[in-house]
């Protein structure tokens, strides 16, 4: 086929040398499903060339992982590398029609394992591919396969990074490379510019290409859409070996000069998570090539970092790069940690972060069952993955069967709202800490792995862009919880007030801003009830906020009465709004109520009148009360990452207002569930009313159940983690389904 200049080679045949008969194929060719996943090769590919009479050469844009070629009997070219092209001159043959032969090995197998080589993060994905990926073709012996660096686009000014000389805050999305379509990293053209136009619609603003190079035309296609690219180079937990390294940091050049002429790759990060795989040494030569062949100002050694992932604190580059991920209400705390304080002044990143498991359409994945779902080792072998869970997850869990489509359904929808609200969470928690100049979150496209994607298994969106703009755009407004320590054991512990779930009385928010860009305006904002009256409204004073800078704008004062509401706001052309939950304090007659039986001294009120029980023992359950449950009896795992929640007895939630209710789980989330061998151990009926389904491997865990009348939680209604209030006197939501299960047992008894 030709294209202007070009004579690109497409069709071919190929061998794969197992005694069968070659096919007919078109390169771009992965092997997929053609042999055994686990086969390394050799694999053949064979075509016919018309070397033209003009000095050419050919140029091979991907092949994973070693190539010989040969045209003719002769070997004319050995490579190794995925992620470089690479080229054989055709001067001898010119004017002649000539045979083609490529061998090629993949990685993955015995000749070349995962870690000895340039593999990046794929094969913990699904697996290794191997064959022709990239486009072969015949080109003028004068067009070179290297260009001049890019002139710098990119500037540094302390924490703040310009772009064209405008301030620009990093709002990325992780890309992993993941087609399962193809099987390789070589996507079409217009799968590129669906997903960048659908990523640029949900208020990103780069792609960062994580542990894996994109196929120039990517980049290309970025920058007609005036986004920006990050490349992370293809360095994952690789052997240690000096060789080894040697011979990935000589490819990583040859990569780094192929795309240098790129001018929207304003990022470059060697690897990710190295701990202690690499030597400092070794690390400081690669950022020192880089940084001589582009000139960028924006290099680092290690996504992630030594202070997340261990290994030598000698760390290079030009930004912070941490990748933070835990649970929502830990966030706040752990985002201050990360902060620069009096360390040198550089751009803070988040290389990747808040991930956040969905339920997956397991009963159309079982109705289809993809290859990489497949129980057929030949199809889908674990390789290096530490998780496999999915083949089983479709033949045997219950939410596969399409009889169950009713709940699967309704847990989807539920998980996607709860990763709606923890995302929207952390990013005004990041846009609230000016140091910070940019995130990047994981990720584009679920993965046999990991349901974290802004798109599904099918590649298609999962969330509307009005549902992202407000806080993932270049303008967020956000909620300043106020400080609020508590006294404990004879001092102050850190604490604050969340804005969200309220006392009834005084109410008092104070809201903050931050632009990509200078902004100014006066906030207008109202509050409406739960049928969408307004209930107050008001006006703020008009003022100016910096760019890249988080500023507080207004306080808003109310008076609020029992229920729930929404709180909107304005300011400029940008908008946000939360939903508020206000619930009475307890009363003395409430308290009394209770026996509180605390041991650990967590729930922060004393009463012994009551005929109801509260207590945080596991042993010697009342038979009315409340049993929060803070160890024994439980295990270990995150309220809000990898997890949707079935509430089991729908009258019971609805009436308690906390049904999908996050805003008010937020101050009672624990990190830990009920154990069901515990509870199958009291040899007694429960009902389950919350229960968690981990959306990775599927186990389920009760979160609260009811035995007889007595109500058993892991659920921390006493609060004190992270962020979370302390004491049930303290905690609005804890307050709240304290008084609902009193007046289950109260009507009960």
């Amino acid at each position: 086929m030709i294209n202007g200049d070009r004579i690109i080679l497409s069709q071919w045949t190929v061998d794969y040398c197992d005694g069968t008969s070659t096919e007919q194929i078109s390169v771009p060719h992965a092997w997929l499903q053609d042999v055994s996943v686990t086969y390394e090769g050799p694999v053949e590919y064979r075509t016919h060339l018309e070397v033209p009479n003009t000095p050419c050469k050919l140029r091979f844009h991907g092949v994973s992982y070693a190539a010989e070629v040969s045209i003719g009997d002769t070997v004319v070219a050995n490579h190794t590398g995925i992620w470089d092209a690479f080229e054989v001159p055709l001067t001898p043959y010119l004017g002649r029609n000539v045979s083609l032969k490529v061998r090629v090995v993949k990685n993955g197998g015995s000749t070349y394992p995962v870690r000895e080589v340039a593999s990046g993060f794929l094969p913990y994905v699904f697996h290794t591919f191997g064959g022709i990926f990239g486009e072969v073709e015949i080109i003028s012996i004068d067009d070179p396969l290297e260009l001049p660096p890019a002139q710098q686009r990119v500037q540094v000014s302390g924490k703040d990074i310009l772009v064209d000389g405008n301030p620009f805050y990093v709002r990325g999305l992780l890309h992993w490379g993941w087609y399962p379509e193809i099987g390789h990293t070589r996507a079409p053209r217009e799968t590129i510019e669906r997903e960048v136009i659908e990523a640029k619609k949900l208020g990103f603003n780069l792609i960062k290409f994580c542990l894996w190079v994109p196929p120039h035309e990517f980049l290309e296609v970025l920058r007609d859409h005036g986004m920006e690219a990050w490349i992370e180079l293809p360095l994952w937990d690789p052997v240690s070996a000096p060789e080894n390294q040697a011979q990935i940091a000589d490819e990583f050049e040859r990569v780094v000069r192929q795309y240098r002429h790129h001018d929207n790759v304003i990022l470059w990060t060697v690897g990710c998570e190295l701990s202690e795989a690499t030597t400092p040494a070794y690390r400081a030569r690669l950022v020192q090539m880089i940084k001589n062949l582009t000139g960028s100002p924006l290099i680092r050694d290690n996504s992630g970092g030594a202070e997340m992932y261990g290994g030598s604190l000698l760390e290079f580059g030009d930004f912070y790069d941490f990748h933070p991920y835990c649970d929502l209400h830990f966030y706040p705390g752990v985002l201050d940690t990360l902060l620069p304080g009096p360390r040198p002044v550089m751009p803070t990143l988040l290389g990747e972060f808040n991930d956040c498991d969905v339920h997956r359409d397991l009963a159309r994945l079982a109705k289809e069952l993809p290859y990489w779902g497949s129980t057929l080792s030949e199809l889908n072998d674990q390789g290096v993955r530490w998780q496999h869970d999915l083949p089983e997850i479709l033949g045997s869990n219950h939410f596969a069967d399409e009889s169950w489509n009713k709940s699967h359904a309704k847990l989807m929808e539920s998980s996607r709202l709860k990763t709606l609200f923890i995302r929207k969470t952390v990013q005004e928690a990041v846009r609230a800490r000016g140091d910070i100049s940019g995130y990047v979150i994981t990720g584009m496209r679920d993965t046999p792995i990991s349901t974290a994607g802004f798109f599904d298994d099918w590649d298609q969106p999962r969330f509307l862009p009005s549902e992202c703009l407000d806080w993932n755009s270049e303008t967020c407004i956000f909620l300043i919880p106020s400080r609020r320590p508590p006294w404990v054991n004879g001092g102050n512990r850190p604490g604050a007030i969340n804005p969200t779930s309220c006392f009834a009385g005084e109410i008092s928010w104070k809201v903050g801003i931050h632009s990509e860009h200078a902004i100014r305006g006066g906030l207008i904002w109202r509050i409406v009830d739960s049928i969408g009256k307004t209930v107050t409204n008001g006006c703020e004073e008009f003022l100016s906020v910096p760019a890249l800078t988080s500023a507080q704008i207004a306080q808003i004062h109310w008076t609020g009465a029992p229920g729930t509401y929404r709180l909107e706001v304005e300011f400029g052309t940008a908008k946000n709004g939360w939903d508020i939950s206000v619930t009475e304090k307890l009363t003395a007659e409430e308290k009394r109520l209770w026996t509180v039986d605390d041991p650990f001294e967590l729930i922060r009120f004393d009463s012994s009148e009551g005929a109801l029980v509260l207590t945080t023992r596991s042993r010697g359950l009342p038979s009315e009360g409340v049993v929060i449950l803070p160890n024994e009896g439980t295990k270990p795992m995150p309220f809000w990452r990898e997890s949707a929640y079935e509430f089991l007895d729908q009258g019971f939630w609805k009436e308690s207002g906390f049904h999908e209710a996050w805003e008010r789980f937020r101050p009672i989330a624990s990190d830990r569930a009920i154990d069901p061998r515990w509870l199958d151990k009291l040899e007694k009926p429960y009902q389950v009313l919350l229960n968690r389904v981990d959306t990775r491997n599927y186990a389920e865990h009760p979160v609260l159940v009811k035995m007889g009348e007595c109500f058993i939680t892991t659920l921390r209604l006493y609060g004190g983690l992270g962020d979370e209030p302390h004491g049930i006197p303290s905690n609005p939501s804890g307050t709240a389904l304290l008084r609902f299960l009193a007046n289950q047992l109260i009507e009960r008894v």
